[in-house]
């Protein structure tokens, strides 16, 4: 075999391993896909709803509070401590 050949049959293997590789992707993720969904659907998996992102968020502040006041950084104790106000207003609201 020449030179060329060689190439052109590297090429072409190349070529049909790649091509093989995109089909076996596009299977994957549709089972991906599928699997996502049907989580979703059976209850496995739930988003947080906006009352569980709140108080998430509140209990992160509280612990950012507690250690701004500990390390005696009380500019920044004030502006956490107002975040928490306006958290616990949306909670007191739903």
């Amino acid at each position: 075999m020449t030179k060329d050949e060689l190439d052109y049959l590297a090429e072409r293997v190349a070529s049909l391993v790649m091509e093989g590789l995109i089909e076996k992707q596009k299977e994957w993720d549709q089972q991906f896909t599928s699997d996502v969904e049907k989580m979703f659907g059976e209850g496995h998996v739930q988003m947080p709803d906006q009352e569980q992102l709140l108080l998430a968020e509140l209990a992160r502040l509280m612990t950012l509070l507690s250690q701004y006041e500990e390390s005696e950084q009380y500019e920044k104790a004030a502006i956490v401590n107002n975040k928490i106000r306006m958290i616990q207003n949306k909670l007191s609201k739903l």
